[in-house]
């Protein structure tokens, strides 16, 4: 058999795609998408598929840095797939997220570019995380250096991230930028210490070994939550951990244990036991607490969600006698955050532990003044809705990537509140639903906001009025 040929160009990387891609021209106009490349960057390629007549391309050699980049800080960057613009500077992301959804919104939407506010950038660009999940295994992803070395089984394990592209195998995560150094502090001590006492880290193909994740949660007080996932059920070795653990780290203040002997990963659907502590953890957002508990669907990004929670506030510009509907409540976050600036508050979602949360956040903030249900936004009754609690003035919508479902974008416009609130963490779906609205609705402004420092992610904040 013939072996394929290799086809390299010399690509010039001049923006990034709504995904995250790198995309760059060669000089004969061919369009390509670039992994490992940033905007002003001059690169050779290695060209791997075509797709949809664009390119993909692997970087094989940076002939000309771009300005805009820098040394990442983490070891693992480039290997554990998080963090994936570490290596080009933070005034340049803004600019490229705030360019992604600039060409969504007026390319799709046809939205005047005098709307668009300057993005919000994060204050804190590193160890911004309030919660990260880490997976033991005993199939460690190798460099290709240790592919050739003879290594001992305990050298084969590890405690962190899935290697993209290849989900048997896992980076094991030495410090991770992402959430407190106290965190990593106790991913490290919680891996050496079972590798002293010989556990067995998971095989997910062989469906065998004892200790299968590490979930950690933390607030702004830096208190801790360890959620500890096995296989299956062993006292003494928790008992073993636990005589070390709360006394090396008395910052953790709540544990819990989840038993998952399943073939898949989800745990939602399992049983979390507290195995000593507190129930929850509590977090501040200005002038409301929150109650997280081990389950809880809640921002992982404390101090931006702040900033994105004052904007919708603004763009709301309640007077205290407004009702609103939120949409997509989630655990209630937004509704509660407003809800001392409204008269009601009617928060809405399809996942019921959500739904729980709100309520429980609802009563431990002291507010009689919200309804939470359980219901997908698309089989809402707007009759019943607004029998009960009448017509929104307001009502915000913070859906998921997918944006709106067809029959939510009908229930708004049989609604036709004088103002909505759109919250969107995509972009494309956003600029998709403000063009059906246009028939009801006027864009007044818009405002991105960067709650995912290094990462492509951006939310944007789009404020609606209802035509006179």
């Amino acid at each position: 058999m013939r072996k394929k040929s290799i086809r390299r160009e010399i690509v010039h990387v001049t923006g990034i795609a709504h995904k995250g891609a790198a995309v760059g021209r060669t000089a004969e106009g061919l369009v390509v998408f670039v992994d490992h490349a940033i905007p002003g960057d001059q690169v050779e390629v290695i060209l791997t598929k075509k797709r949809k007549g664009v390119w993909q391309g692997k970087t094989e050699t940076i002939l000309m840095p771009s300005p805009h980049r820098v040394e990442p800080v983490c070891a693992h960057f480039g290997i554990c797939g998080g963090c994936s613009w570490q290596h080009l500077n933070y005034a340049e992301q803004l600019n490229q997220k705030q360019t992604v959804v600039y060409d969504a919104l007026t390319r799709i939407a046809k939205i005047d570019q005098a709307l668009f506010e300057p993005i919000l950038g994060a204050s804190q660009t590193e160890f911004y995380r309030n919660k990260l999940e880490f997976t033991f295994s005993n199939k460690r992803w190798l460099t290709e250096e240790e592919l050739h070395t003879e290594l001992a089984d305990s050298d084969k394990l590890a405690l962190g991230f899935h290697r993209p592209g290849n989900f048997n195998k896992v980076v094991d995560i030495q410090k991770c930028y992402l959430q407190s150094d106290r965190s990593n502090d106790i991913r490290n001590f919680i891996k050496d210490f079972a590798v002293q006492q010989a556990w067995d880290f998971y095989n997910i193909h062989e469906q065998k070994g004892y200790l299968r994740n590490l979930i950690i949660r933390s607030n702004s007080q830096n208190n801790i939550m360890c959620i500890l996932v096995t296989a299956f059920d062993d006292q003494e070795k928790l008992d073993a951990l636990l005589e070390v653990l709360p006394k090396k780290f008395p910052e953790i203040v709540s544990f819990y244990k989840v038993i998952n002997p399943k073939r898949n990963d989800s745990l939602f659907d399992l049983n979390f036991v507290k195995v000593f502590g507190q129930d929850y953890l509590t977090e501040q957002m200005d002038h409301v607490n929150f109650l997280i508990g081990p389950k809880s669907f809640f921002q992982t990004n404390t101090r931006q969600a702040t900033e994105l929670y004052r904007i919708v506030k603004d763009f709301c510009s309640l007077k205290g006698t407004e009702t609103v509907y939120d949409w997509y409540c989630g655990v209630g976050s937004i509704g509660i955050y407003l809800a001392n600036s409204a008269r009601q508050i009617v928060g809405v979602d399809e996942i019921g532990e959500a739904i729980e949360d709100a309520r429980l956040n609802a009563d431990a903030n002291q507010l009689l003044n919200c309804s939470f249900f359980h219901s997908d936004a698309k089989d809402i009754s707007i009759e019943n809705l607004v029998a009960s609690y009448g017509k929104p003035d307001v009502v915000i919508v913070d859906p998921p990537r997918a944006g709106l479902h067809e029959k939510v974008i009908e229930h708004l416009k049989q609604l036709q509140p004088e103002t909505l609130v759109y919250v969107s963490c995509n972009p494309g779906t956003q600029a998709r639903d403000l063009a059906l609205l246009k028939e009801n609705y006027q864009v007044i402004k818009i405002k991105p906001v960067d709650l995912f420092p290094h990462t492509n992610h951006i939310e944007s904040v789009a404020l609606l009025s209802l035509h006179k």
